[in-house]
């Protein structure tokens, strides 16, 4: 499996699974009250960073350092949560924002360290 294609699967991936958990999850700590810390709350931001930046790897045809493609999309999901300030959509909550920076920093690290392992296997091959 080609590189693009793996990090769209993971993307979709991603993105089903904020979904289901959306769905599922979600509804069942709602409806039986349950203090999960703002898990639930903030599924999407969690599951979105990883979800896009997979999708950016996939599409993009010019190789962007990875810090800089992971700090701009949570830059732009950060400036969304913002425009729930202006009433353009939703509320706006920190613990979203909280949970996309969290999840930058955990998609970063373990996509960098994804990336600089199969580089070592693509040498070896070679």
């Amino acid at each position: 499996m080609s590189k693009k294609r793996k990090y769209l699967f993971i993307s979709i991936a991603f993105f089903v699974l904020g979904i289901i958990l959306s769905y599922t999850y979600r509804q069942y700590i709602y409806k039986n009250n349950i203090f999960d810390f703002h898990f639930a709350d903030t599924i999407g931001n969690l599951v979105a960073v990883p979800s896009a930046v997979c999708f950016f790897l996939a599409i993009s045809r010019k190789d962007e350092k990875l810090e800089y493609l992971v700090g701009k999309i949570v830059l732009i999901f950060i400036g969304y949560e913002f425009l729930g300030l202006l009433g353009i959509h939703g509320v706006f909550d920190w613990y979203d924002i909280i949970a996309t920076i969290f999840s930058g920093i955990i998609t970063y690290f373990i996509l960098k360290r994804t990336m600089k392992e199969e580089k070592q296997l693509d040498l070896k091959i070679k």
